[in-house]
């Protein structure tokens, strides 16, 4: 499984549990591209404007709670 960045975690955080939220409503950040490609986040577009709404997968929901690797276990087991 691949973890979730610091950056990708906060942005995907304002995608939780709230099903479709519209992109304008968002954060402006260069991580969407990133995330719709890795599955994490998906698109749709809705609404009589035809508006871009973004929601969060479970593939998504699944990276932002493994834990981030933080090089100490590697540590420990050289020993």
């Amino acid at each position: 499984m691949t973890f979730a960045n610091h950056p990708e975690r906060q942005f995907m955080q304002y995608l939780r549990g709230a099903g479709w939220i519209k992109a304008r409503l968002l954060p402006a950040s260069t991580l969407v591209e990133s995330l719709l490609r890795k599955g994490w986040i998906e698109q749709q577009q809705q609404g009589p404007k035809n508006e871009t709404y973004f929601r969060l997968t479970e593939k998504g929901l699944e990276a932002k709670k493994f834990p981030v690797p933080t090089g100490r276990a590697g540590l420990k087991a050289k020993k």
